[in-house]
């Protein structure tokens, strides 16, 4: 009798549980739709907003008190913190059922890449689909900048950059050592007067310094760039050397982040006949303009003559001080509406959550990204985020130039692999590689030695790149069979026959 009282109590303390479980999850979900349809009352603001006619500016922005006050839920809806636990335990539960899933679903078996120590060498070979973010200025590399400097031996002037820096308003910024050592070169020298430690010295400036750097010093890098590529010449020598080693390492796909203008177009045109590599470019709005220039910017650009390399837009440069809303509102909203009544064909992603507020993650969704650059804080909003990964919201991840530029301090804090298992189709990209001193290579090795990636999920993320791309859908059904050809060559290689790396015995 005394074992039949405890399985009854075991039997109805586990039936409570469930019960219990049940009516969370009902409360839970009733807020969610809640926050959604406040998420999608802003976004009809913005787009009411957006279809006034010719008023002042201000009339078509909406404040951050009254935004915040649209997304806001009730207290008596609001989200308590038990609400937010279980969240993210549900949350954690799906990321270890994919995490299992895509184990079980890989034919490859990292595990003995990892004990072998030969990620380098199989990221080498693996095949990498596209790359979604790319910024072209940034692409040049140590060698290239090398062989141009001592072609175009320029003069080393830098009154205008000092001038830049000191009006940037703290977005550029030199160290004391680093200002004082190019205030010393002699007025007029050009580059071949200097000795070659001098020389390699002065090359560093179009590097970024070792270890972590605030923005703001990231930003002046770009300043010293023209030195090596004055001219569209030197420009396009250079970009011809990044998608040339980017074809040979994998990538057949790439967009850039750049200003959209006839002369580039052309530049575009011909690497694509050089490398075969299709390429395409999001135009770059700058988030650290006022909003009356950012709305010039936009008229201009909106106004001026398409073409097929042109894709979408993005949104760039320094969040910190320049949130989404209030600094992109009125573009976002502008193509958004464009493109729902069928006046623009502009696809939307914006460099989003790099740094600066846990909101605009967020923001930018409802805003109406279609991809997200960077997005390393919307791990920080767990609504934010359990929207994002129903909402399936591509993620162009940035691994080497998140350590360098934001609070991330090792690969094991960054989110992308969470992302990944909660159905956000990430993908990795470089950003500005050779400021970095980096290769999409070297992404995919740290992924590899860093976190506990599967073969399925790695390849996920390679399909990712090309399904999440912003190429038109008979360029994208063309590169997916190029994909599918890719790893059908990389699955049947000698590397991986060789090392016995295939889970299963045939193909």
């Amino acid at each position: 009798m005394k074992k039949l009282y405890i399985f009854l109590f075991v039997l109805n303390f586990s039936i409570f549980q469930n019960l219990n479980a049940i009516d969370k999850n009902i409360n839970l979900e009733k807020k969610l739709e809640l926050q959604w349809k406040n998420y999608d009352k802003a976004r009809e603001l913005l787009l009411q907003k957006a279809a006034l006619g010719d008023v002042p500016l201000e009339e078509k922005l909406i404040s951050r008190e009254d935004w915040e006050k649209l997304i806001a839920l009730s207290p008596s809806e609001d989200f308590t913190d038990d609400d937010l636990l279980y969240l993210k335990t549900l949350q954690e539960k799906r990321i270890y059922k994919a995490k299992i899933k895509a184990k079980y679903e890989s034919i490859i078996d990292l595990t003995k890449v990892r004990h072998k120590q030969l990620e380098k060498q199989f990221c080498e070979q693996f095949p990498k689909g596209g790359m979604l973010h790319v910024h072209p200025s940034g692409t040049l590399d140590r060698n290239i900048a090398n062989i141009l400097l001592q072609k175009n031996n320029p003069v080393l002037e830098f009154d205008a950059i000092f001038n830049d820096i000191d009006n940037s308003s703290g977005n550029k910024m030199l160290y004391p050592s680093e200002r004082l050592w190019l205030s010393n070169l002699p007025k007029g020298a050009k580059y071949s007067d200097l000795t070659k430690n001098s020389q390699n010295k002065f090359q560093s400036f179009l590097f970024l310094p070792a270890g972590k750097q605030p923005f703001p010093r990231f930003n002046s890098v770009f300043s010293f760039l023209n030195f090596a590529t004055p001219d569209n010449s030197s420009y396009q020598q250079s970009l011809l050397a990044f998608v040339n080693k980017a074809a040979k390492e994998g990538v057949i796909y790439i967009e850039f982040t750049g200003t959209a203008k006839p002369q580039f177009y052309d530049t575009l045109s011909y690497l694509e006949n050089q490398t075969g590599v299709t390429l395409r470019l999001n135009n770059a709005f700058r988030r650290t303009k006022d909003i009356k220039n950012l709305n010039d910017d936009w008229n201009k650009f909106i106004n001026s003559s398409s073409n097929k390399y042109l894709v979408g837009i993005d949104f760039l440069d320094n969040e910190e001080n320049n949130p989404s809303l209030e600094k992109g509102q009125f573009i976002y909203s502008s193509a958004l509406f464009g493109s729902l009544n069928g006046t623009n064909k502009l696809h939307r992603t914006m460099h989003s959550g790099e740094i600066g507020l846990i909101e605009d993650p967020r923001d930018s969704m409802i805003m109406g990204v279609e991809r997200m650059g960077h997005g390393v804080n919307l791990s920080k909003d767990i609504i934010a985020l359990e929207y994002a990964s129903r909402n399936k919201m591509p993620i162009e991840i940035n691994i080497s130039s998140n350590l360098r530029l934001t609070s991330i301090d090792n690969v094991k804090q960054h989110p992308f692999i969470k992302y990944l298992r909660l159905g956000l189709p990430v993908s990795l990209s470089t950003d500005d590689e050779g400021m970095f001193d980096i290769d999409i290579n070297n992404e995919c090795t740290i992924a590899l030695k860093k976190t506990d990636i599967s073969y399925a999920e790695l390849k996920q993320m390679s399909y990712n790149s090309i399904t999440t791309s912003f190429a038109a859908k008979e360029d994208k059904d063309l590169l997916k069979i190029k994909l599918d050809h890719l790893f059908y060559q990389f699955e049947k290689s000698s590397f991986v026959q060789n090392l016995d790396l295939l889970k299963i015995s045939s193909y």
